[in-house]
C-alpha cells in the first residue's frame, strides 16, 4: 500500500516537533529552554506516558542525537526564537499574526493572556488541524476568540482566498511566522508564500522563518549535516528536505521575492543567542545547516 501524503493524514514531523518541545519542557522546566508546557497534549498517549521517565528521555535524546546530531538542540533554539517574535508582536499590539503551517504550535494558547486584540490565523492542512482541535478539546484548552484555525491545501487552494475567508486584512500590519516548514516545500511553493507576503500585506509587515542552506561537498561535514539528510531520507520519506537557499544568498533570494532582509542568524549565532546556560556555557550545538531569517516588505 502506498504511503499517504501529508495532505491525507496528520503531519508526522509536526508530532515529532511537539515531542522535542515536550521533552525540553520536562528536562529544563523553564521559559528559556523548555517553554512549551502544552506540547505534550499533542502527543499520542504512549509518548506522553513514557517521556515522564528521565531514562526514557535520555535514551530518546541519545538515539535522536545519533541519527540527527544537533536536532534536539535546534528545536529548543527554534522554539525560543519564534516565541520571542510572537510575544514581541503581542506586546506591540500588532493587529494580525499569521502562522503558515502551524502544526501543533501552542503560542496562541500559551500566551493568550498577553493578547489584547491581535487576530491570530493558523493555517495548515485539514488532517493536522482536525487532530489539533481534538487534542485541544481533550485537554480542555479553549480556542481564544481571537484565534482562527483555517484549513488549507496549499497545492490546490489560493492562499489569499483562504486567508481572507479567515478574516485576514491586507491593510493591517502583520507578523507572519513560518516555522519548520520551508524545507519541506517545493521551491515554487516557497516563492509563492514569500511573494504573497510581499504583495498582499501592509508595508510594515514582517515574515520570520527558518531554512536550511544548500548542502554541498564543502559543507556536508558541518555539524550533523550528513547524518541529518541521510536520516530524513530513511525515516521521513514523505516529508523529506526539498528546499534550501545557497549559503550566503539569503538576502538576494529575498530581494528577488520583493522582501528586504531585517535579521539573519547563522548556526553559531543561534547557539550563542538561545543555548547559553546561566554559567555562559552552551547546552549543545545545533545541526549546522539551519538558519533563522526575518524580512519586511519593501516600500510600495
Amino acid at each position: 500500500m502506498a504511503n499517504r501524503s501529508v495532505e491525507q493524514k496528520p503531519s508526522e514531523t509536526a508530532v515529532f516537533a511537539a515531542l522535542h518541545r515536550a521533552i525540553a519542557n520536562k528536562e529544563f522546566k523553564n521559559e528559556k529552554f523548555g517553554s512549551d508546557y502544552l506540547a505534550e497534549y499533542f502527543l499520542p498517549f504512549h509518548f506522553r506516558f513514557f517521556i515522564k521517565f528521565k531514562k526514557v528521555r535520555a535514551n530518546f535524546k541519545r538515539r535522536i542525537g545519533k541519527a540527527f546530531p544537533g536536532l534536539h538542540e535546534y528545536m529548543i533554539a527554534r522554539t525560543a526564537y519564534f516565541d520571542g517574535k510572537f510575544v514581541d508582536a503581542l506586546n506591540d499590539e500588532v493587529p494580525q499574526i499569521v502562522l503558515f503551517g502551524a502544526g501543533y504550535d501552542s503560542r496562541a494558547y500559551r500566551y493568550a493572556k498577553l493578547n489584547s486584540a491581535t487576530k491570530i490565523i493558523e493555517l495548515d492542512i485539514e488532517p493536522t488541524q482536525n487532530r489539533k482541535k481534538k487534542c485541544l478539546k481533550k485537554a480542555q484548552i479553549d480556542i481564544p476568540k481571537q484565534v482562527t484555525l483555517a484549513p488549507i491545501n496549499f497545492r490546490k487552494e489560493s492562499l489569499k482566498t483562504v486567508l481572507e475567508k479567515a478574516g485576514y486584512e491586507d491593510h493591517e500590519k502583520t507578523l507572519f511566522l513560518w516555522e519548520g516548514v520551508s524545507y519541506y516545500l517545493q521551491a515554487e511553493s516557497v516563492a509563492e508564500m514569500l511573494e504573497f507576503v510581499s504583495h498582499s500585506s501592509h508595508q510594515a509587515s514582517v515574515i520570520a522563518f527558518d531554512y536550511t542552506i544548500s548542502v554541498t561537498e564543502e559543507n556536508i561535514n558541518g555539524y550533523g549535516g550528513k547524518e541529518f539528510f541521510e536520516s530524513m531520507k530513511e525515516h521521513h520519506a514523505n516529508e523529506g528536505i526539498m528546499f534550501a537557499i545557497e549559503d550566503g544568498k539569503a538576502e538576494s533570494f529575498l530581494g528577488e521575492k520583493g522582501l528586504k532582509m531585517v535579521e539573519h542568524m547563522e548556526n553559531d549565532e543561534i547557539e550563542r543567542a538561545f543555548l547559553l546556560n546561566e554559567s555562559g556555557s552552551l547546552i549543545g550545538q545545533i545541526t549546522g545547516h539551519f538558519r533563522f531569517v526575518s524580512a519586511s516588505t519593501k516600500s510600495k
